[in-house]
């Protein structure tokens, strides 16, 4: 099999984002524990003690419902295995973006923020910075990954699943009933 250095590192590229998402969403969906919760993984838990980005409030006002926290890990899930096994690459990271990019403004904090309180009958100022490790107001920590993951799936937008060895859909492009349909090329 011929197998060169660019194919190797898209294919890795592939593998970290696919197990990321996978897991992050197994993760919530078996983990009775995730992210310090007593009753398993909580969308409004998660939100209520995070975030402060211009979606905040009405992503609080909307996790309560029952749909919120099975849709947060089973598209983290499904995204995960579409990267994994090649299949339908563009179609998940279509969604992988718009699910890291909403995590991603729920979250983001203004470069510096000026809170005033009264001590003792006087107005104290506190002013913070929050730059974030890119220096870009953003939060560091998971935060930092859904910007490393967005560029990946950037990156597996342009290439398509078509383009990638050791994948279903490069497996499927060999056949004619796909050569032949435009359609069905792009969805691969």
């Amino acid at each position: 099999m011929n197998v060169n250095m660019n194919q190797i590192s898209m294919l890795l590229v592939r593998l970290f984002a696919g197990f990321t998402m996978f897991f992050a969403g197994f993760e919530k969906a078996i983990n009775q524990y995730w992210g310090g919760h007593t009753v398993g993984f909580s969308a409004k838990a998660s939100l209520i003690n995070g975030g402060g980005g211009i979606l905040h409030d009405w992503f609080v006002s909307i996790a309560p419902t029952n749909w919120v926290s099975p849709l947060v890990y089973t598209s983290e899930i499904l995204i995960g295995i579409a990267i994994l096994i090649g299949l339908s690459v563009r179609l998940a990271v279509i969604f992988g973006v718009i699910e890291n990019g909403l995590f991603w403004a729920n979250a983001y904090m203004p470069l510096s923020t000026v809170t005033n309180t009264v001590v003792n009958g006087q107005i104290v100022s506190t002013h913070s910075i929050n730059t974030g490790v890119f220096g870009l107001g953003w939060s560091s920590g998971p935060l930092e990954l859904n910007a490393a993951l967005i560029m990946m799936y950037i990156c597996l937008f342009i290439v398509g699943g078509t383009a990638l060895k050791f994948s279903i859909s490069g497996y499927l492009n060999k056949y004619d009933f796909v050569k032949k349909n435009k359609i069905l090329q792009l969805l691969l």
